[in-house]
């Protein structure tokens, strides 16, 4: 199987997203069976958008059968949030913790690479695409460290820096041909995306050589290596900008349309129905890309139609089923799918507020079925008809997934930054901190009982932790390390016997194994948590068993 690199992005209706402009587009081994090819059907299933590639790719099977398909799931964890690190303001090479702070790729130039800050460098001015008539100091970028350079040249604004000082002028030119030289919506959220739901998600600072890396300057990284990744997609690009429609609403540009509903409505409800797996959508059909790692979906209602029900639903006229001559049954489909949103760079991971960047969608498809009831194929309803009680999303252009980044990328990622070494930091970055240590100033209380959790015992397992000083914080969280080969059998709450139990895992997570988190707990800040605290572990399900390792409350000052 050819294992090729997706790249791309795009910005839209005011949410963050992304584009890349060195597009590659992935493809799949010619000798691939086809499944469900209808005769006739202009976007038949074949080895550009079978349902079956994706699946191969990732090592699952898949069901078709429709009445087998689960009208609900989510993934067994959910992809973390980042910024897409725009490309206007010099990609991961941007400091986003001010003027006076390092960035990303500054730091890992200092820990990783022997870059010595040269003296005067920090009063050297970047350029700043929203104060361009300030002009900049070029010093600055010939100053740079390796992989800085390298982010700031090839995947930066050196486009539009280019154009600032252009035609020997010493005053700073600031034109449209400057801003158009870098869109605001160019970035990494083809990188964002895949790390979003291969990597676990920083929690912890981590100091090396006296640098400080927060969670954002980390993920940063990730997303700096996975600039280029093994990953497959289903579905081709649509490059059209204004998209045609026939007299029945149906797209015409069969590169627009190639991820019928019924591979959408396969890979939806196998991935994350069955398996609990999240996959990667470009979420719009024309030629803007937004790459987004989608989360959950639910079947909102399901409805075996007639052959001339379809045909009334899809704009067709006669008696006839035209669009795919095989499918001899038919369904009307109401879906909501829920995918995760960026967010702006922070010290803090975005696991413990996900709940903030989740948005959803709402199609409206008909399935395809042959006698026996296995799907097909399908078409999108968006354009065509619109339930009035439901608000129908654009449907998606193409999905896909990827299994980690593509370290032979042939100068594509950045060529001065480690997977290695920025895994390092990961692993550090989630390590639970021992009793007094740290890398912050934030107090640390932990425990390490290796405690046994009872199987389907709902007095569960407890273990207390005693602070004997006045400790008020800002910010108070908890992090678990529990082992478990079945999470969704969890709960697992915080008390100190004086207040309601507070909940720090509530039955989520299905099938997946273990729990390494930080839980920010806002009912405790400016609390003082001097006494006894008990976490108590509850597994109500039979059959999968597990022990709380480590927890520990972290107290920010």
């Amino acid at each position: 199987m050819i294992r090729k690199t997706l790249m791309f992005g795009s910005l839209g209706l005011g949410l963050l997203a992304c584009e890349d402009t060195g597009t590659t587009t992935p493809t799949v081994d010619e000798t691939v069976e086809t499944v469900g090819k209808g005769g006739g059907k202009e976007d038949a299933w074949d080895s550009r958008n079978n349902p079956e590639n994706m699946a191969r790719f990732v090592g699952r099977s898949l069901e078709y059968t429709l009445s087998k398909l689960p009208k609900s799931g989510a993934s067994a964890q959910p992809p973390w949030s980042e910024t897409y690190w725009p490309t206007y303001q010099d990609s991961t090479n941007a400091r986003w913790l001010g003027a006076d702070e390092l960035s990303p790729l500054e730091k890992y130039d200092v820990v990783f690479n022997g870059w010595m800050i040269p003296a005067g460098f920090m009063d050297l001015k970047p350029y700043d695409a929203n104060n361009c008539s300030d002009g900049f100091d070029k010093e600055y970028y010939t100053s740079l460290g390796p992989a800085a350079r390298f982010m700031s040249e090839n995947k930066g604004n050196k486009a539009a820096r280019d154009l600032v000082y252009r035609d020997g002028s010493e005053t700073p030119v600031c034109d449209e041909k400057v801003t158009e030289a870098v869109e605001t919506w160019f970035g990494l959220c083809h990188a964002w995306a895949p790390a979003s739901i291969v990597e676990p998600e920083p929690i912890h600072p981590v100091v090396r050589n006296g640098v400080t890396f927060y969670a954002s300057d980390i993920k940063a990284l990730l997303m700096t290596v996975y600039d280029s990744s093994r990953s497959l997609i289903l579905g081709g690009r649509c490059n059209t900008k204004e998209v045609e429609r026939d007299e029945t609403g149906r797209i015409k540009d069969p590169a627009c349309r190639d991820t019928n509903a019924g591979a959408f409505h396969v890979i939806m409800t196998n991935f994350l129905g069955i398996h609990h797996m999240p996959f990667l959508e470009d979420r719009t059909y024309d030629y803007q890309v937004w790459n987004q790692p989608v989360e959950s979906f639910e079947v909102t209602q399901l409805t075996e139609i007639t052959k001339e029900k379809a045909i009334e639903l899809v704009g067709l006229t006669g008696t006839e089923y035209t669009y795919n001559k095989d499918a001899k049954k038919f369904a009307e489909v109401f879906a909501t799918l829920t995918y995760i949103t960026e967010q702006h760079a922070s010290r803090e991971p975005s696991l413990p507020v996900i709940d903030r960047f989740k948005r959803r969608d709402n199609y409206h498809y008909v399935v395809e079925l042959d006698a026996s009831g296995k799907i097909l194929g399908g078409e999108w309803l968006q354009g065509r008809t619109v339930h009035p009680s439901y608000g129908v999303s654009e449907q998606p252009d193409f999905l896909w997934i990827s299994t980690g980044p593509n370290e032979n990328s042939f100068g594509r990622a950045n060529p001065h930054v480690s997977y290695a070494k920025v895994k390092d930091l990961l692993t550090e970055s989630r390590a639970v901190p021992t009793m007094g240590g740290g890398s912050t100033t934030d107090k640390v209380f932990a425990r390490e009982p290796g405690l046994a959790i009872p199987d389907n015992d709902t007095a569960g397992a407890t273990d207390e932790l005693t602070i004997n000083e006045t400790v008020i914080g800002s910010s108070v969280k908890v992090q678990l390390d529990v082992k478990h080969t079945y999470i969704g059998d969890l709960k697992i709450t915080l008390t100190n016997g004086t207040g309601e139990d507070i909940v720090l895992h509530g039955n989520t997570g299905g099938g997946a194994d273990d729990i390494n988190t930080l839980v920010e707990v806002a009912a405790l800040e400016g609390v003082d948590l001097k006494g006894t605290w008990t976490l108590k572990a509850v597994d109500n399900a039979r059959i999968d068993t597990g022990k709380v390792m480590r927890w520990a409350l972290i107290v920010t000052p």
